[in-house]
């Protein structure tokens, strides 16, 4: 059986109906996301300038691999 969708795409539906895989921006879920994993890819960032120490090579490693950087960032003592 063959049946379009409200978003214009034909489909071969069984049972399990239209589905939609675009990622739409104005959904709720996604910005609750970014609100979370931007602040928390910046932890990291903001515990080592807390303590005082050079911000950049943390910050890179944030990017690259942050639950190292956020291991480090705790791990380094106050100036």
């Amino acid at each position: 059986m063959v049946a379009q969708c409200a978003i214009g795409y034909e489909e071969s539906v069984a049972a399990e109906g239209c589905y939609e895989w675009r990622m739409d921006l104005s959904d709720l879920q996604f910005w609750a996301f970014l609100a979370v994993a931007i602040p928390g890819l910046f932890l990291p960032v903001i515990i080592v300038w807390w303590k005082g120490r050079p911000i950049i090579p943390i910050t890179l490693l944030s990017l690259v691999f942050w639950p190292g950087a956020l291991i480090l960032a705790l791990r380094l003592r106050r100036r």
